[in-house]
C-alpha cells in the first residue's frame, strides 16, 4: 500500500462515477489510498429507474441514493461513503435553492469547516474538485467548488477550525473537466448513428456553452484499462438511469472514447509537474 492518497469532492451520489470514476478505480488498484466527500445525498434528484414509484420513492431518496453510492464505490475500491451532510438544493433556478438546509443556502464557514474537519481526516495528496462553474451549472456543483478550493488551503492553517483535527496541505489540487473537443467528437459519432445525446445537437466546439477548452486541459489519464468498473460504477446508481439513458445506450466501439480517459485542469502543484501530465501523482511518485 502506497503513503499516497487521492480524495474526490463530489455534490452528489452518480458524479463519482461519471467524472473520476476511471482514476478511483485505477489509483486504488495501484495501492494508492482513495476517498470520496459527497456534499449532498441528491435528495432533489430525479427517479426514472425502472418500475421506480417516484411518489413512494421521493421522501427516502436521499437513502435510496446513498445505498447506490455505497455499491458504486465498492466497485471503485473508494471506500465508504462520507457525507457533508447537507441537503440536494436542485437545478439552478428551482425551488430547493431557497430551502435554508440545502447546501446552497449553507453558511459558508461551517460547510468550509465539514471540509476541513474531511481534508485533515483522510490526509490527501491529491485533492479533485469541480472547477468554478462546476461542470454545468449545477448550485451544489459552484458549492462544491468553493468550498473546497477554501477548505483545502484552510486545513494547512493550524490556527484555522482547530477543532477539526491537526493540519493537512494536500499537495496537488485539480478540477475534472471534459475538454469540448471530446464532447464534440462523441456528439458526431452518436448523431451519425442516429443516437440522442446528453450533450444535443452541437457539432461544433465554437457552439458550445458548457466544457472545457482544450487549452485549459492539463493532466489526461489513461483509464482504459478501468473503464468496464467506471461504467458499472454508474450503472450502480439505479434510480438515475431511466431506460432511455445516454450511459444504458451508449455503442461498445464508442465506450473508450467517451470513458476510456479522463481530464483534469490543474489548479494548484506545490511540486515541480510536468506541463502535460498523464498521471494526477506526476512529481509525488519515489
Amino acid at each position: 500500500m502506497s503513503d499516497l492518497g487521492l480524495l474526490c469532492i463530489h455534490a452528489h451520489p452518480d458524479d463519482e462515477s461519471i467524472s473520476t470514476g476511471g482514476v478511483l478505480a485505477r489509483y486504488a488498484d495501484e495501492g494508492i489510498r482513495t476517498a470520496v466527500v459527497t456534499c449532498t445525498r441528491g435528495e432533489r434528484g430525479e427517479i426514472v429507474g425502472p418500475g421506480m414509484d417516484p411518489d413512494e420513492i421521493r421522501p427516502r431518496l436521499g437513502q435510496v441514493r446513498e445505498k447506490e453510492l455505497s455499491r458504486a464505490l465498492e466497485l471503485l475500491a473508494a471506500g465508504s461513503p462520507r457525507f457533508l451532510g447537507y441537503v440536494d438544493s436542485g437545478m439552478m433556478g428551482t425551488d430547493g435553492n431557497q430551502d435554508p438546509i440545502s447546501f446552497w443556502r449553507a453558511p459558508f464557514d461551517d460547510a468550509v469547516g465539514r471540509m476541513v474537519e474531511q481534508i485533515r481526516a483522510l490526509q490527501p495528496d491529491v485533492v479533485v474538485t469541480y472547477d468554478a462553474f462546476g461542470g454545468y451549472g449545477h448550485p451544489d456543483h459552484i458549492q462544491s467548488h468553493r468550498v473546497a478550493c477554501v477548505a483545502v488551503e484552510a486545513a494547512d492553517i493550524a490556527a484555522l477550525y482547530p477543532e477539526a483535527g491537526s493540519p493537512w496541505r494536500a499537495r496537488k489540487v485539480y478540477f475534472a473537466a471534459i475538454p469540448k473537443s471530446a464532447i464534440v467528437r462523441v456528439n458526431v459519432e452518436l448523431a451519425r448513428r442516429g443516437l440522442p445525446s446528453p450533450f444535443g445537437t452541437i457539432d461544433r466546439v465554437e457552439n458550445l456553452p458548457f466544457g472545457t477548452a482544450d487549452e485549459r486541459i492539463t493532466t489526461v489519464v489513461d483509464v482504459r484499462a478501468w473503464r468496464a468498473r467506471k461504467v458499472a460504477a454508474i450503472h450502480a446508481h439505479v434510480s438515475q438511469l431511466g431506460s432511455n439513458s445516454f450511459f444504458l445506450n451508449f455503442p461498445d466501439e464508442l465506450l473508450d472514447e467517451a470513458f476510456g480517459q479522463e481530464w483534469f485542469i490543474r489548479h494548484r502543484s506545490d511540486i515541480e509537474a510536468p506541463e502535460v501530465e498523464d498521471d494526477l501523482f506526476a512529481g509525488l511518485r519515489e
